[in-house]
């Protein structure tokens, strides 16, 4: 395992599984920004089955890996998986998105070389309506978030969600989504009681996290901050996420708000090592 020094050891690597492959397969399709983040962050490394042709490309995140692949086929997928001494020496978990009943092809290698379901994700969308108001209420307890709320947002996401299932983002990148204006806030006493967490880019958004401390539960925050979340989107045309699909007090939470399945699921897996 090598750190990556660069954006182009990530395209030339797929441009290397792709060569004369008849059926390429990834689960990892780079935005050029997001690899010189990590790069940047020491965060990304890499190992080459040159045989197969396959590369794999590890992200650390706090104490385990992400996995990624480029793969000339599944099957040489399968055969670098088990052939791949760093497989049993860090924690590693991998998601495998593709359409509903579609994802076999590549869970099946993984499971065959000693990985495990750990989680199974579904995506949501809606669509906004064109006669949904995009007015702000004129009084509200919603506000952007602050540099010093960071410390009080990490603690929330900690306490609330998997950090195996859920990509939760480090120090860094709270800081640069509170400085890009992409958390709202609700505060009880001075103190962050709820945040929603958000990327849009052009007419499309993705809510990423969305969270109410526990004592805070009963008070109305969670729907105070999605609504204005909806309207303060006003060039959004479709709105997504991810959940837990086993998760049935949430999917109901977002079917209230027009949220509905649209066919794309995640299959988290991770190796032993991880309990």
């Amino acid at each position: 395992m090598t750190p990556v020094q660069s954006t182009a050891e990530v395209f030339e690597a797929i441009q290397r599984a792709k060569a004369g492959a008849a059926a390429f397969t990834t689960n990892l399709f780079p935005i050029e920004a997001r690899l010189r983040t990590w790069i940047e962050h020491k965060e990304l490394f890499c190992t080459r089955d040159e045989n197969e042709k396959v590369v794999f490309f590890f992200r650390k995140d706090r104490d385990f890996f992400h996995l990624y692949f480029f793969s000339p086929s599944p099957a040489a997928l399968s055969s670098a998986l088990q052939s791949s001494p760093e497989l049993n020496r860090e924690c590693f978990s991998a998601d495998i998105v593709a359409k509903e009943g579609a994802t076999a092809e590549l869970v099946d290698p993984f499971e065959q070389s000693g990985f495990r379901k750990y989680s199974h994700l579904a995506r949501l969308s809606r669509v906004r309506n064109a006669a949904e108001s995009t007015a702000l209420p004129s009084t509200t307890q919603v506000e952007f978030a602050q540099e010093s709320d960071n410390p009080r947002i990490q603690e929330l996401l900690e306490a609330s969600f998997d950090r195996f299932a859920d990509q939760l983002p480090f120090d860094y990148e709270i800081r640069s989504a509170i400085e890009h204006r992409q958390i709202f806030v609700i505060r009880q006493d001075s103190a962050v009681a709820a945040f929603l967490h958000f990327e849009t880019q052009g007419v499309s958004s993705t809510l990423r996290f969305w969270v109410v401390g526990k004592p805070f539960r009963a008070s109305g925050f969670g729907s105070m901050l999605v609504r204005h979340y909806f309207a303060s989107q006003t060039a959004v045309r479709r709105f997504i996420l991810w959940v837990n699909a086993a998760n049935e007090n949430a999917l109901q939470k977002y079917a209230h708000y027009g949220y509905a399945p649209d066919g794309l699921v995640d299959h988290i897996l991770v190796n032993s090592l991880i309990p």
